[in-house]
């Protein structure tokens, strides 16, 4: 079976920005429908929610992510058509700013819904997909302003619908584990708890793969905090630094506007991830540079109730119960654009790519002969399951090497 590079045999962050000036914030598109509940179709394609939009009698995929405050489009010739509104400053996933324009998407219909005068920042291409065609997934981004408008809404990707309205008691006779959260530059902020006596200020971002992802500095606070409570029983089980799985240095997390700078990264195994009286159990995790999150692998295990009027976040478990063993397997190695080149952003010391060979900072220069130009063509190489693949690197010190991978 073939599958994309991306899923199989990388990580990548999505692009979702938070903006921290944002074009007038304040949601002025028009919805058509007044007193409704729709029930809408959802795609759920590597752990990304997509919905299928109608403008202008042509099909649009949009990418739900409710870790962008606005909606986002890709630079080209199709957003240089709608109007532009003017300029903000954005940070992407990896607190990086860059002045960007806004733009006002063309009126769409979504299930039974048409939205007008919906605002878009637009996003440079990244320099590494310049040099070569990328065949994206979606087409624009829609953001968390889909409910701060006034939209309640449920995500179920079991069912794969997004169910939306505009009635402040849609889903108030649903039950569910319930957790308030906060706006921080037009987001929602909810605080978990990774470690016992510890919460983490945790960005509910469904444009994240993975389940739970810590920032580093969040990181190193809980682990003095904990020090400096239980320093002669430091180690012990539940404490921080038993979690920890291993430690590397590199960069794997991909921003809007490049990679994450290189820094220590910390693979995690939680013995619990408390969400209000919820446990996901044996979860893995990382650290990064950017905010910690909670992605769309949480909708893996239930639905989740968005109600902007009493900004609360309500998880509906599958099975019912009270936890769940989620026993996520984490990735052996990264890969991040490097001065337009696919390179080794992170590896673990364990994964089989390090006993083949592969060492962090290693570019890649083929793959089973066919040449490797650019992180746009790492991109769109596809692996065949249960196959050797052949790949020519060449290493910090430009030497030139082959490794053996089989997938």
């Amino acid at each position: 079976m073939k599958r994309l590079l991306l899923s199989a045999f990388c990580t990548w962050a999505a692009i979702g920005c938070v903006t921290a000036q944002t074009h007038r914030y304040k949601p002025e598109f028009h919805l058509s429908e007044r007193n409704f509940c729709d029930t809408i179709p959802i795609e759920v394609e590597d752990g990304q929610i997509y919905l299928t939009v109608e403008s202008g009698g042509r099909h649009m995929r949009l990418n739900l992510d409710t870790g962008s405050s606005q909606g986002m489009v890709y630079d080209g010739p199709e957003a240089a058509s709608w109007q532009e509104l003017g300029n903000i400053v954005t940070h992407d996933a990896n607190n990086r700013a860059d002045t960007v324009k806004v733009v006002r998407m063309p009126a769409f219909k979504m299930g039974r819904l048409v939205i007008d005068g919906y605002v878009a920042s637009v996003i440079p291409v990244p320099k590494s997909q310049k040099t070569g065609t990328v065949e994206r997934k979606y087409d624009a981004i829609i953001g968390f302003d889909l409910f701060n408008s006034g939209l309640c809404g449920k995500i179920d990707a079991r069912r794969k619908v997004l169910i939306l309205s505009d009635r402040k008691k849609a889903f108030a006779t649903e039950g569910g584990y319930s957790v308030k959260y906060k706006l921080k530059w037009f987001v929602p902020y909810l605080y978990v708890s990774p470690f016992m006596r510890h919460t983490d200020e945790t960005l509910f971002d469904t444009g994240a793969q993975q389940l739970y992802t810590m920032s580093k500095q969040s990181f190193d606070r809980h682990l003095q905090d904990d020090l400096a409570r239980l320093k002669p029983l430091a180690g012990m089980e539940g404490s921080v630094e038993s979690q920890v799985e291993e430690r590397a240095r590199g960069q794997l997390s991909i921003g809007a506007f490049g990679a994450e700078q290189e820094d220590e990264v910390v693979f995690l195994r939680l013995d619990r991830l408390k969400w209000g009286d919820y446990a996901f159990r044996q979860v893995g995790a990382i650290t990064t540079q950017g905010a910690s999150r909670l992605g769309a692998a949480v909708l893996r295990h239930g639905s989740v109730v968005i109600n902007p009027f009493k900004k609360q976040l309500v998880f509906q478990p599958y099975d019912g119960g009270s936890e769940t063993v989620v026993g996520n397997k984490l990735f052996g190695v990264a890969y991040v654009p490097r001065d337009g080149r696919a390179a080794v952003g992170l590896i673990r010391r364990g994964s089989d790519e390090y006993k083949a060979g592969m060492r962090q900072g290693d570019i890649i220069l083929s793959i089973d002969g066919k040449p490797v130009r650019s992180f746009a063509d790492f991109r769109r190489f596809s692996f065949i399951t249960g196959n050797r693949h052949r790949l020519l690197l060449q290493d910090s010190g430009g030497r030139q090497k082959e490794v053996m991978l089989q997938k």
